[in-house]
């Protein structure tokens, strides 16, 4: 029987060799492997275009600025942009579309993308759109600027905003009540006494916007290397808000759907908390003309994400005991856009 088995397996190696060498009959050349090209096409450069570095002699790539043995700078070459993922704890330096003059997008979108590893069907998208919208989140101003220089030649022009001109790490004050007067709006302050007053023409703009959060919690149990999932739980919520500000502050104050006295509403106060805020937002629209009204941060939010992702975090909280001697792996995962929605809200206010 083991014989048996054996020789299926040699008559089948047979018949693959003979099926490279042409047909099942012929037998293979013993010189056909040599005739396989050993690659599809060249890789690299030739040696008529490498460059000789004139200080030690060697040959490098002609496109690298500086040799790759001894460091000498070669003249006439543009420096390579290194572009590195940026944490979101540092004080990253964002790139803003301003305007864009490109005679051909496609090629443009190419050449950016290949530059700042954005995919060229999105980087499309973003472009087209007409709005001023950021195009990468860089780790310095020296970079950024010379990233910028860059795009400024293929007509592409930008405005460089950090991430501490937005202050990202300041929230935004929350109000808790708005009192409409003749010509100036009060301000109550959540979980506070104090009133802010602005005059109708310091009201600069409106940004309307959704917080999204969400919270899965599961249960798994580990057996001989094998996860089961044995309980999950999933909650969301989303929030509408109002940002107001004002010509003076960069910071500026939000008003959430919820814990927010929509009297000021008067007659017209719902019980919906998400159509008291729309009719808010129209009443404010109305009661300072002049300020700005952006309500375009859902229909911008999937062309953020490359520069301004979502922030996802999983928490790990190892053996829980789920029973009479029992433990069980349990962990949180959460994802948040305020950081997202809160820079561009005051992006808005950068760019007035």
């Amino acid at each position: 029987m083991l014989r048996h088995a054996a020789s299926v397996k040699a008559v089948s190696a047979t018949r693959v060799l003979n099926s490279f060498a042409g047909t099942m009959d012929e037998k293979p050349s013993p010189d056909w492997l040599r005739s396989l090209p050993t690659r599809s096409e060249d890789v690299g450069y030739s040696p008529d275009e490498l460059r000789t570095c004139e200080a030690c002699g060697k040959p490098n790539a002609p496109n690298r600025p500086a040799c790759l043995y001894c460091g000498a700078e070669f003249a006439g070459v543009s420096p390579r942009i290194e572009i590195r993922y940026v944490e979101d704890w540092e004080n990253g330096h964002n790139l803003i579309l301003v305007a864009t003059g490109a005679a051909d997008p496609a090629h443009a979108s190419r050449i950016i993308g290949s530059t700042l590893g954005i995919d060229a069907a999105a980087l499309s998208s973003l472009l087209s759109s007409g709005k001023s919208l950021p195009l990468a989140r860089l780790e310095s101003e020296e970079i950024a600027t010379t990233v910028a220089n860059a795009l400024d030649e293929l007509a592409i022009a930008t405005r460089l905003v950090s991430d501490e001109t937005l202050a990202v790490g300041t929230p935004h004050v929350r109000l808790r009540g708005l009192t409409f007067r003749e010509d100036e709006l009060t301000m109550a302050l959540f979980n506070s006494d104090e009133t802010a007053i602005i005059h109708r023409g310091e009201l600069a703009l409106f940004v309307t916007g959704v917080i999204h959060e969400s919270r899965t919690e599961a249960t798994e149990k580990r057996k001989r290397g094998a996860t089961k999932t044995l309980s999950e739980s999933h909650t969301s919520h989303d929030q509408p808000f109002i940002d107001i500000y004002s010509r003076h502050d960069p910071v500026g104050w939000r008003i959430p759907s919820s814990g927010f006295d929509f009297s000021c509403l008067g007659e017209d106060k719902s019980l919906l908390a998400g159509e008291n805020l729309e009719r808010l937002a129209a009443k404010l629209a109305r009661f300072a003309p002049a300020a700005k009204f952006v309500d375009d941060y859902l229909d911008v939010r999937p062309l953020l994400e490359h520069v301004w992702p979502s922030e996802h975090r999983r928490e790990a909280f190892g053996f829980q005991r789920s029973g009479f001697a029992r433990k069980d792996l349990s962990s949180l995962k959460t994802s948040s856009n305020l950081t997202q929605v809160n820079k561009y809200s005051r992006l808005q206010w950068q760019i007035l």
